[in-house]
């Protein structure tokens, strides 16, 4: 009796089989990061105004007309601020026996509770080109009745070149260890494979919303002196760019 042995190939497409090589060819990976310094060329002061009044008509009259001051005197230092208004409230004043006895809980505007007054706030941010000028826009709003002047950061209008330079520092600094890792492994470096780009910060965009408040008619204030300067040299704006190269291995 004969006996027949049927032999079945393995198949697998062809794809799988590029792919499964493409996956195994030998490589190197280095990671790179270069930091570019620059002058920041944008500064950002804020402060609050603050208005009082028996009526809250009253208490925003007497803050836009303290607001409008310091506007003025802050376009005096640096013409082509950019001045905004972030928050604005109105807020109730009742007696102190009331704030006393109520603990918290809701409370009439009747006797130890009636309203006795209005408080007004708002809260502004100037963007600045004048970056030396901005410790000294600090001290006139501080003169001119701004509540806790001060400057909250430096930054870049723009860093797209700077961002250039860096992936440029940084691929090159990366080629320079590939050669060193293939020299040292004794392996001769091909080509790129892949790069990709690990950075994440930057000045990043910013809010558009504007809030204002009804400009109320009010006697120009008088010149104020000149204000006490500050001179400021502000710490560089450091760009970090980070990428990651994949380098092929020739055979």
């Amino acid at each position: 009796m004969r006996r027949f042995l049927a032999v079945l190939p393995l198949l697998m497409p062809s794809t799988v089989i590029a792919q499964t090589s493409e996956d195994a060819r030998p490589r190197i990976i280095v990671s790179s990061a270069a930091t570019i310094p620059s002058p920041p060329d944008r500064a950002v002061v804020s402060f609050s105004v603050h208005g009082e009044g028996t009526t809250s008509d009253e208490a925003v009259r007497a803050m836009v007309a303290k607001r409008d001051a310091i506007e003025k005197g802050l376009t005096s230092i640096s013409a082509g601020s950019d001045i905004r208004a972030a928050q604005i409230g109105i807020a109730e004043v009742r007696g102190r026996d009331c704030n006393r006895n109520t603990y918290g809980n809701p409370r009439l505007s009747t006797g130890e509770c009636a309203i006795i007054g209005y408080t007004a706030d708002i809260q502004m941010e100037v963007r600045t080109a004048a970056v030396d000028e901005a410790g000294t826009m600090v001290s006139l709003a501080g003169r001119l009745g701004a509540t806790n002047p001060r400057i909250d950061r430096f930054f870049l209008a723009e860093d797209k070149e700077i961002r250039r330079r860096g992936v440029a520092e940084a691929l090159a600094e990366a080629k320079l260890q590939a050669e060193a890792i293939a020299r040292a492994s004794g392996v001769r470096l091909g080509g790129i494979l892949s790069v990709s780009n690990l950075s994440f910060n930057g000045p990043g965009p910013y809010d558009d919303i504007v809030v204002t408040a009804q400009h109320a008619s009010a006697p120009p204030p008088p010149p104020p002196p000149p204000p006490v300067a500050v001179g400021l040299k502000p710490r560089a704006i450091e760009t970090l760019v980070k990428v990651q190269v994949v380098y092929a291995i020739q055979p």
